[in-house]
């Protein structure tokens, strides 16, 4: 946990040098530059990886399966029990159409690091592993995509909505937790989606090409969820 949060000091902070408000965020985040490289193949840290897919693989309960298929869908809508929210993206379009603007960098970043690194889904590497959905054969492993969205999502919308931080964080580890449980995920992808996630996040809250946007779906999102518009950490 302590090289966890060392790292991700680390990676924020290289990636804040990196950081120029008026280029486009997408041009920003290299995460290949970033993150630390996945297990070796054949390595003890490999080994467990595979394991715990297993382990998770043989102790998955039908609810546990059908809530990470749910899962699947990458949608901050996703987030809504944390929320406390039961609207629909149709009675919050500016909320929806900033999330799945975020979601369309989330999937290029990942995509770029995934072909950097191109490692094997766990069911490739182990016909042990029986997965619960089939992906594409070449998209690869590392990091997971579906954690950097969620991560990302979590640190956006515990900006926007910080009376609910705890829940909305605990939402996206469970979201995350769901790739392991899929079958689609090693932990070592999730722990990097968790880092990619948080860095794209809180580049993302500095780029002043985001604000508006930004700043529409929150003051959407805080009026459906009847909260005063300024949030408790506002200036």
């Amino acid at each position: 946990m302590k090289r966890s949060a060392l790292l991700l000091l680390a990676l924020l902070a290289s990636q804040s040098a990196m950081a120029d408000g008026g280029t486009p965020s997408h041009a920003l985040i290299a995460l290949s530059n970033l993150l630390p490289p996945p297990p070796a193949a054949g390595t003890t840290e490999a080994s467990q990886d595979l394991q715990a897919v297993l382990a998770a693989q043989q102790s998955r309960t039908a609810d546990e399966q059908s809530a990470a298929t749910a899962d699947t869908e990458r949608s901050v809508f996703r987030f809504a029990d944390a929320l406390g929210l039961t609207a629909q993206p149709a009675t919050l379009p500016k909320t929806a159409a900033f999330f799945e603007r975020v979601a369309k960098l989330d999937k290029t970043e990942a995509a770029d690091a995934k072909l950097y690194w191109r490692r094997p889904r766990p069911s490739v590497t182990s016909d042990q592993v029986h997965p619960l959905s089939k992906e594409k054969p070449d998209d690869w492993s590392y990091p997971s995509g579906h954690a950097t969205f969620g991560y990302t999502t979590a640190i956006l919308l515990a900006n926007m909505v910080p009376e609910r931080r705890a829940a909305i964080f605990a939402r996206a580890d469970l979201y995350a937790q769901h790739r392991i449980t899929m079958g689609a995920h090693f932990p070592s992808d999730v722990e990097a989606g968790r880092l990619a996630g948080t860095v794209i996040g809180a580049q993302l809250l500095q780029q002043t090409d985001w604000q508006p946007d930004y700043q529409a779906a929150r003051a959407e999102l805080r009026t459906a969820l009847h909260l005063p518009a300024s949030s408790p950490t506002s200036p």
